[in-house]
């Protein structure tokens, strides 16, 4: 059996990497996203990424971030504090809690939290 790189969560390639771009910038401004599981494991993928390359600094991989993080309030905190904070830290910069069933129709949830 051939693995997946990455679940499609119902949507077309477009509308979800518009969606984890814009989860990315709500984690990287609030540090804390409530979510569905499947997309909170996803998200986690991504923004790994994203803070691995800020963490690197320079210009190319600002270029790069810029690509997926539209929003210039979670550039800054992202090459500036969160940049610092993972300075020593080889990954693992979030967490996923999960909080039990949604009672409409019973998705797992999921709080994606970025690690202190």
């Amino acid at each position: 059996m051939k693995n997946k790189k990455n679940r499609k969560i119902g949507r077309t390639t477009e509308h979800r990497f518009a969606m984890l771009r814009n989860m990315s910038v709500s984690l990287v401004k609030n540090e804390l996203v409530k979510t569905t599981l499947p997309k909170a494991k996803e998200l986690v993928k991504f923004v790994s990424k994203i803070i691995t390359a800020a963490k690197k600094g320079g210009m190319a991989n600002r270029r790069r971030v810029l690509i997926d993080i539209k929003s210039q309030p979670a550039m800054e905190k992202l090459f500036g504090p969160l940049a610092e904070r993972y300075k020593t830290r080889s990954g693992g910069y979030t967490r996923i809690y999960k909080l039990g069933r949604r009672l409409s129709d019973g998705s797992e949830m999921a709080v994606v939290k970025l690690v202190e």
